[in-house]
């Protein structure tokens, strides 16, 4: 039986020593060595003895009898599956990827006519506004001109000979 307490790399060491013995994977200075101290200590050849025997139950298990035609298909047949899923998957994120920068592309356009129509309206609403508004005196300032009294003016407002006023605006 192996030492519990050992170290677990020294019982790796070990391990791998004795497995490589057991396969003939030594020269002839590192199995002289081995065999000198399978002589000497009695954990490292119950350690063999374990190992040993771990081999030969593995060699008494059965055989697996793997058809190589069938089984280089079915291998296939399951990478061809695993790459057309992840195929389907990146596909399906690019679709997301598309559908979302399109949406972000119209939503920035949207807010980009907005902005330009409340900058219109901010912009018509400053000194241009009172132009835009007394359009009709302006048109006809020439003909107002003409006129040496306010009040015969007042007196055709009232009648309603300026077009585009309202009554309302006395």
């Amino acid at each position: 039986m192996t030492d519990p307490t050992a170290h677990p790399d020294a019982k790796t060491e070990m391990d791998e020593l004795l497995a490589a013995y057991l396969d003939n994977e030594l020269d002839d200075t590192e199995r002289s060595l081995v065999e000198t101290r399978l002589a000497e200590d009695e954990t490292f050849r119950s350690r063999l003895d374990d190992l040993d025997r771990a081999w030969d139950m593995l060699d008494a298990l059965p055989k697996a009898d793997l058809d190589d035609e069938k089984f280089v298909r079915t291998t296939v047949e399951m990478i061809t599956v695993a790459a057309s899923q992840e195929i389907q998957q990146y596909e399906q994120q690019r679709k997301r990827t598309a559908i979302i920068r399109q949406a972000g592309i119209a939503l920035g356009i949207v807010a980009l006519i907005g902005m330009g129509y409340m900058l219109t309206q901010w912009r018509l609403n400053r000194p241009d506004r009172i132009l835009v508004d007394n359009l009709t005196v302006i048109e006809n300032v020439d003909e107002l001109e003409r006129v040496d009294n306010i009040e015969f003016l007042e007196a055709l407002r009232k009648e309603g000979l300026f077009t585009g006023e309202t009554s309302d605006e006395s």
